[in-house]
């Protein structure tokens, strides 16, 4: 049995992003989107294209205290939902949409935004960026090095993502030569990396000054031989399963009752765990069929569509989406300004609603571009009013 005591974790978040500990009593309800079960490299690079496309995604919802009366009746007639129909599902949703903006806008989305907004309950997620959260462990194994540097923390998480992404062939050769995460000549890696730095970097840049302050990072742990996130590790494993997002929610809202759709080898973790807080043990989770809850059920709705909102940020730049915005109908704005104002509200309830597992950079962007096509388009048309 492994012992966790909740209250290390939230003094890490305290200290670490300064977000006070939430200590209220709310029940949260789960699905997730995305989950690709094993993320890992191969000898052609990644073993899913669709993982590298889209975050994984664990959202739903949430309302204060134990007991909250569902309008059943008003989400089935926003949905149309047919009798007979096992359960509510995004895949049957999404179904018949040409693509994003048109699903966006379709009639049964713009019924369940304006259902969800109008019910009062909060909107949470935890998104993560697979490659991002695959690389992380890399600049995480340079402070104990280089602690002179950790005021750069999320600048040098930034700049290594993104010359990742703009050199990914190169580097993901360097990572299976040397089977990442599981390296064993530190210092070889560490100089293959140095030098592929040091033939694209232009140091005149922004990117360019913290690509340097990381090259001379892995320089120092090159020489040292360590990098112990990355050591001793399951060779091209980068990510073996999500239970650990899962299991974080339930630590940082330790007051809270969390409600998960079944999910087999998260239950299989679970069983192994005990959480405790103040001396005294903490059992404040519950899995259930989702056929039998209702607000499961719409917490399936929110991970898929949050999904395919983060993957229709991340293909379009942020001049492609001031485009498309000049062209959207009412119905559109109308839910994208719908979004703003639920993940808003749930910002304001707390930070901790809302999890990024992301690049600052990616995440600022996508929050622009929210604002862009919802509540700060500027094309003319007249909205909705939202009720």
């Amino acid at each position: 049995m492994i012992i966790i005591n909740v209250e290390d974790e939230k003094k890490s978040i305290l200290e670490l992003n300064g977000i006070a500990p939430f200590n209220e009593q709310m029940t949260f309800f789960y699905d997730e989107s995305g989950n690709c079960r094993k993320f890992a490299l191969t000898e052609s690079g990644f073993n899913s294209t669709e993982a590298l496309k889209g975050d994984f995604v664990l959202a739903g919802v949430a309302y204060e205290g134990n007991a909250y009366d569902v309008d059943v009746k008003g989400l089935y007639e926003v949905l149309e939902y047919k009798k007979g129909q096992k359960e509510i599902k995004f895949k049957h949703l999404y179904h018949n949409s040409t693509d994003f903006l048109n699903f966006i806008g379709s009639k049964r989305t713009v019924g369940f935004l304006d259902w969800l907004y109008n019910s009062g309950l909060y909107v949470h997620y935890n998104a993560l960026n697979n490659l991002f959260y695959s690389l992380v462990d890399i600049v995480d194994s340079l402070w104990e090095t280089s602690p002179q540097y950790i005021g750069y923390f999320w600048q040098i998480k930034n700049v290594l993502y993104d010359f990742t992404v703009e050199h990914q062939d190169e580097i993901i050769d360097i990572f299976i030569r040397y089977t990442y995460p599981d390296i064993k000549d530190v210092s070889s890696f560490c100089n293959e990396l140095c030098e592929l730095i040091l033939a694209y970097n232009s140091e005149g840049s922004f990117q360019g000054y913290f690509l340097e302050i990381f090259r001379q990072m892995l320089k120092r742990a090159g020489k040292l031989g360590k990098m112990v996130f990355i050591q001793d590790n399951k060779p091209f494993v980068l990510i073996e399963e999500y239970y650990l997002l899962y299991l974080e929610r339930c630590e940082i809202f330790s007051k809270s009752n969390h409600i998960f759709d079944e999910e087999q080898t998260v239950m299989k973790k679970f069983s192994d765990i005990q959480l405790c807080e103040n001396g005294k043990n903490v059992k404040n989770w519950e899995f259930v069929k989702s056929h039998e809850n209702i607000l499961v059920q719409v917490s399936d709705v929110v991970a898929g569509l949050l999904r395919k909102l983060f993957t229709f940020f991340d293909e379009n730049s942020i001049e492609e989406v001031e485009q498309i915005a000049s062209q959207l109908n009412e119905k559109q704005i109308h839910s994208f300004s719908v979004l703003w104002k639920l993940l808003y509200k749930s910002d304001n309830k707390s930070h901790l609603f809302i999890k990024n597992s992301n690049t600052p950079k990616n995440v600022n962007e996508r929050i622009k571009k929210l604002q862009v096509l919802g509540i700060g388009n500027k094309s003319g048309i007249n909205r909705l009013n939202i009720r």
